[in-house]
């Protein structure tokens, strides 16, 4: 499969109208559009109506239903397209054309009023048409974490339902049961492919059959959009057969209970793309983006042929190892095929959280291994781990020369320290954070940006680029003497960074994301943790990996203790874990109910803390592993940070909330409330104030309670 080519077009509100900036594979540019969005709005009862008519045998009116699609096309492509973003798309088309890539139309629409148009409809006569017959288009919808493809152990799990209130009209569901049987009957057979149905309509029956979980979520049934709330919505059938609708946000809910989760939901529901020129995240397909990474659905009502037409087309693409997004393109196709003047081809609509449109990989089958140690020296720091034989005997790693440090005094806030700026407006969805050990610097970690800022005047002082439109900062961290800062990013790398100098010291790769990096308290050890399920420990001064640390699932944080000997790992398999680094033995696991996402070593060695997306935070003595206490909150905890003196313990929650507990009991000291989701949070080293950031692009620093 040729490589994909991303020409990634973000649309936003302005002053004097829409702002639209491209990065492509030939350049980057802005410009101003004027679109009369809600003119447009007004014409797409009308559109849906010439689609719906489309779909009829008769072609004697083909060529006028066609008209308003090509004129509301063709708007929006002028809108959108002028002379140098042209030039753009056009040498960006050439480019993956010589180079066999694909090029896909990412959408990064960041204004409600905007997200509601019918995009899969631009247009150009003298570019071949309709762009979405050429090249997929994605709707990227911004979340914090992206995904990678999910190497599956056969077979990928598909779990389809039918819900027909009886009040509504009929579908022809039997006919689309049959194409997706049809359709995945040769992967059926290899068993590669497990296609179940949920026996029965009602919410009830669904809950049942998600606790079994799945991969692929198909929903075969009818969809509307609530006026009132705002909000799209499925409507299932109740015992007696009424209609009983279930609002996107509840059927994100009931989605995430199951285990494994779906990567794929696929809607073949009327008005499931539909959303309200008022909220981004409206429609049932983007408001599902919260719990699966990509969504199909329909932005127009869809007829029972075109259903099952694009269904079998689509499932046979994504059985043959297509990426999501072809699949939709191949649906749109067959579809144009099979009556070439019929419009209900831009109907489907793809929704995507994450660059990579690859959700599962059928070839590289992984099945889950324990936690397991592989030591293995590397001469270049830019070479990813490489599998060790059983037979090998490796060298252990060096003996930390250290001493292991006594209990530090508990540390009290300066008198004559400036307070930092209460809050920080970064302009950008904050995913790490860390405080300079002198406490007058912090830095953050962003979509594309690692910056660095000014505490007491909220200006930045620093700043790096990161290549990819789609690449997050999801750790950074300052060296024990503030001099180097070092970040891990989704595009599989682990950068240092020297602060005088501002040039890059080293490049630390991975086969996948880096979710962790944590410098020693001597300054010439990084471990890093990856979405490849490795934690690794790198000698900065020999650009050698002396320890990697396997797990069964993705490392979410790693963080090494005071005195260097030990490392705390967090993971997707609900698990902590404590290594011993001159080993590579595990000393203790520290279970939880889903996912740990971040992990704490109290500065004075005696406690460890650990947090979850089950709503917990737990802390833990290190002599006998014993847990103290825990701590809860109403939602996921995504951070947790000890003290500097090691008497407080700080958390947050994707819910938008900071606490802030006592170490030894858990008694809570403080609340702190973000308009978002917090995903850091980290104490000033003076240990008087708390700062926390998130997705509401504010970093928040706080005074902390009287110990």
């Amino acid at each position: 499969m040729a490589a994909d080519s991303d020409f990634v077009l973000e649309m936003s509100e302005a002053s004097d109208g829409y702002r639209i900036e491209v990065s492509s594979p030939c350049g980057q540019d802005s410009a101003i559009a004027d679109i009369d969005a809600e003119d447009l709005l007004n014409r797409l009862p009308a559109l849906e109506a010439a689609v719906l008519g489309s779909a009829a045998r008769s072609r004697s009116v083909g060529t006028e239903l066609e008209a308003p699609a090509r004129q509301v096309g063709g708007i929006l492509f002028d809108a959108v397209f002028q002379s140098a973003i042209r030039a753009l798309y056009l040498a960006s088309r050439q480019t993956a054309q010589e180079h066999g890539q694909r090029l896909r139309m990412v959408l990064r629409v960041r204004s409600p009023v905007l997200a509601a148009l019918p995009w899969e409809l631009l247009h150009d006569p003298k570019l071949g048409g309709y762009l979405c017959l050429h090249h997929p288009i994605i709707r990227h919808v911004e979340m914090l974490e992206p995904v990678s493809p999910l190497h599956v152990e056969p077979p990928l799990h598909i779990l389809g339902m039918v819900s027909l209130p009886g009040s509504m009209g009929a579908l022809d569901a039997e006919a689309e049961r049959e194409s997706l049987s049809t359709a995945l009957k040769p992967l059926i057979d290899e068993r590669m492919v497990q296609l179940d149905w949920v026996p029965g309509g009602t919410k009830q029956h669904l809950l049942a059959a998600l606790l079994g979980g799945c991969h692929v979520f198909h929903f075969i049934g009818h969809g509307k959009f609530d006026d009132q709330r705002r909000q799209g919505m499925i409507v299932f059938a109740d015992e007696q057969g009424r209609e009983d609708p279930l609002h996107a946000e509840a059927l994100g809910s009931l989605i995430s209970i199951a285990e494994p989760a779906p990567r794929l939901v696929v809607l073949n529901s009327c008005e499931t793309g539909t959303s309200h020129s008022r909220d981004l995240f409206s429609s049932t397909a983007a408001m599902l983006e919260y719990t699966v990474p990509a969504v199909v659905a329909m932005q127009f009502a869809v007829t029972d042929k075109a259903a099952v037409l694009f269904s079998a087309a689509f499932y046979q693409a994504l059985a043959a190892n297509r990426p999501v997004d072809e699949a939709v393109r191949t649906g749109r196709i067959a579809l144009r095929a099979d009556k070439d003047d019929s419009l209900e081809c831009f109907t489907p609509v793809l929704y995507q959280r994450s660059g990579d449109a690859r959700l599962f990989d059928f070839t590289s089958p992984r099945p889950p291994t324990p936690p397991q140690t592989v030591v293995k020296k590397i001469n270049q720091i830019w070479q990813a781990p490489d599998q060790v034989k059983p037979t090998e005997r490796p060298a252990p790693p060096p003996v930390r020369t250290s001493p292991r440090p006594s209990t530090p005094e508990p540390r009290k806030p300066a008198p004559d320290i400036t307070p930092p700026r209460t809050e920080i407006d970064t302009g950008h969805w904050v995913v790490s954070l860390a405080v300079h050990p002198q406490g007058l610097l912090l830095a953050t970690g962003s979509r594309k940006l690692v910056r660095v800022w000014d505490v007491i005047t909220g200006h930045s002082t620093w700043e790096h680029r990161l290549g990819g439109w789609s690449t997050m900062v999801n750790a950074i961290a300052f060296s024990p003497d503030g001099g180097r800062l070092a970040a891990g990013s989704t595009d599989n790398a682990a950068r240092i960074w020297d602060m005088a100098s501002g040039s890059m010291v080293a490049e630390l790769a991975h086969r996948h994301f880096v979710n962790a990096v944590d410098f020693d308290a001597t300054g010439r050890y990084l471990a890093t943790g990856s979405a490849d399920a490795t934690a690794c420990v790198w000698d900065l001064d020999t650009g050698n990996r002396v320890l990697s640390l396997r797990h069964a699932r993705a490392v979410k944080a790693a963080r090494f203790s005071p005195d260097g000997r030990r490392l705390l790992t967090a993971s997707e398999d609900k698990n902590a874990y404590v290594w011993d680094i001159d080993t590579g033995g595990q000393v203790a696991r520290i279970p939880h109910r889903d996912f740990v996402l971040d992990v704490a070593w109290s500065p004075d060695g005696r406690k460890i803390a650990t947090c979850s997306q089950d709503h917990t935070a737990q802390a833990t003595e290190t002599e006998t592993w014993t847990p103290l206490f825990h701590v809860e909150h109403n939602s996921g905890l995504r951070t947790v940070a000890f003290s500097p003196d090691s008497t407080m313990l700080a958390t947050g929650s994707e819910g938008g909330t900071v606490r802030v507990w006592r170490a030894d009991t858990g008694e809570s000291l403080l609340t702190h409330r973000h308009q978002r989701s917090v995903n850091a949070v980290a104490f000033y080293p003076h240990g008087g104030f708390l700062a926390g950031a998130g997705e509401d692009k504010v970093v928040h620093s706080v005074r902390l309670p009287e110990a």
